[in-house]
């Protein structure tokens, strides 16, 4: 029974440690390092605006969530109810 309880062990851990090496291992089909920028300068002008715009929606649709759950809470509050859940 112990000697099979410590085989099993060590499969695992031999499992284990080729997993983990195969998990480090680079993907080839993954471009790293620097890479030439295409595109003229409009194209990247363009899409700088874009980004910066769709950052301020998410932003702003974040900001949105929060006073609408603010609002709720509040209505919430009015009812009589137990205090334990918004905590």
């Amino acid at each position: 029974m112990k000697l099979r309880n410590l085989l099993l062990i060590a499969v695992g851990i031999f499992v284990g440690y080729k997993l983990a090496t195969k998990m480090r291992e680079d993907d080839p089909n993954v471009v790293s390092g620097p890479r030439r920028e295409s595109g003229s300068r409009a194209v990247r002008t363009v899409s700088a605006q874009a980004q910066r715009l769709a950052d301020q929606a998410t932003t702003k649709s974040l900001d949105m969530i929060k006073r609408a759950r603010g609002s709720l809470r509040d209505r919430a509050s009015n009812y009589e109810s137990d205090e334990a859940v918004w905590n």
